[in-house]
Parts: C-alpha cells; structure tokens; sequence
C-alpha cells in the first residue's frame, strides 16, 4: 500500500511516498534524490521501481521524499543548499523513528550522497550510495566557480541551472565544503555504485571514498556507465547490486 505523507521540517513541509510492506515490518529503507533538480522518483524513475522490487523481493517499506523546493514540497528551488537538505533528511530519519521503524537504510543519489555525508546520521543502519558526489568542487558543479559564472551570480545574485535557480551558498558550498572526513566516521555497512564513464561525478571518488569507508563496504564499478547509470542493463546491475546489500545487511 502507498500513501502520500508530509513531514515537517521547520514549519515547512516535506512531501514523501510512504510504501508500507506489512504492518509488522519495522525496517525502512528512504531514498533521497540528486540534484540540482530531482525529485521522489529518483532518476528515470529509479526509486519508483525500486520502491516495487523492494515490497516483492524482500518484503520491505520504503519512503520517498522530495527535498524542499523541488517535487510536492513547500519551497523554491533557491532554498536548497547541502545544510539545508541535511536538516530534511534528519528530519525524515525522525519521523521514521517516530513511525516505529527500529532499522533504517538509506539509498542516496549522487547530491543526495554528499547530503548524507553532511548530516552524518547515526540512526541509519545501512548505506547504499549510487555515483556519489564526494568533492563536489571536481564534479560537473565546478563549472559555477569559472568567472563567467561567478560575475552572473555576482549580477543576479543567483545562478540558473538550465530553468533551475541556484543560490550563491550552494555555490560556496560547492567550492568550500569537505565531506571526505565524513567518510571515516561512517559505522553503517555501505555499498557504492558507480559507472566508470560517469562524466558528471568521476568514478575516482566512489574508488577514494572506498578506501576510506572502515565499516564493511563493497565497491561496484560499471564498465561504460554514465551518470545515473540509466541503460536498461545498466539498471538492473544496480537493482540488483542494491537489494542483494539490503537483504544481506538489513535484513
């Protein structure tokens, strides 16, 4: 069964898609979007089918949600930051908690990786990072820090992303913020899937964030994947990859 639900966060609404599984499951797995951009589906519909495949295959709830600003929920665009979306999934991982769920597991997506690499939740048991942005200043973000760039925003006071805004402190935080200590202080077994051919996030971050993971860990690279890794095989490799580390490390 899914139902729509709204979390708050600071008087400000989160909408998310809650699959419950069950009224006896006390395990949750939440999916938190990229971007700038994004939404609950994920890309290409990602989440929604996993979302699916977790019901069927391992009997699992899951919670989709969108960040503010983006999807269902309250805001504009220009109020995302990496701090800001930090604060809603803490916000998320609450309302799990004050669901019931006694084991969460968190799916992130490339932003939504840094994001929780910013918020450094204890609650969350297991980690499944897809094409993670670890140094966002060496990803494709690190075109708003070229001059050009930065004299529009200077102009303006933001930038645009296609038809998106950008504000000028997710600007800061793309050439300021280091999430690489983060990565030593992760204690939830964590899987990273990335495409090998990703122009956006290079696959040199999922391999430095490997090495420096301590908990159990598992790296799968994708031999000519993209960013999102969205060709049919592609998907499946990471469909697979990921329920085969829930059901082994949540289960």
């Amino acid at each position: 069964m899914e139902e729509k639900v709204f979390i708050d966060c600071a008087g400000r609404r989160l909408c998310a898609t809650h699959r419950v599984c069950g009224a006896s499951s006390r395990m949750l797995v939440i999916m938190a979007h990229g971007g700038p951009g994004g939404d609950k589906r994920g890309p290409l519909g990602l989440f929604d089918v996993l979302a699916g495949k977790l019901e069927e295959e391992l009997g699992l709830s899951s919670l989709r949600f969108d960040f503010i600003g983006y999807g269902e929920s309250d805001g504009t665009p220009l109020d995302m930051t990496i701090r800001s979306r930090a604060e809603e999934l803490g916000c998320v991982v609450e309302w799990a908690r004050d669901q019931g769920y006694g084991k969460l597991a968190l799916v992130a997506e490339s932003l939504g990786a840094s994001v929780a690499l910013k918020a450094e939740r204890p609650e969350i048991d297991v980690l499944v990072f897809l094409w993670p942005a670890v140094v966002l200043s060496d990803t494709d973000l690190k075109a708003y820090l070229s001059s050009e760039r930065q004299a529009e925003l200077a102009d303006r006071g933001y930038l645009l992303e296609g038809s998106i805004p950008v504000c000028a402190e997710f600007v800061r935080e793309c050439r300021d913020e280091d999430l690489v200590p983060a990565l030593g202080r992760i204690h939830a077994p964590t899987l990273i899937v990335h495409g090998d051919a990703d122009q956006c996030v290079p696959v040199a971050q999922a391999k430095m964030a490997y090495e420096r993971i301590q908990a159990p860990k598992k790296l799968v690279v994708v031999p000519g994947g993209g960013h999102s890794l969205g060709h049919l095989t592609e998907r499946a490799r990471v469909l697979e990859a990921t329920l085969d580390w829930l059901k082994t490390h949540l289960l």
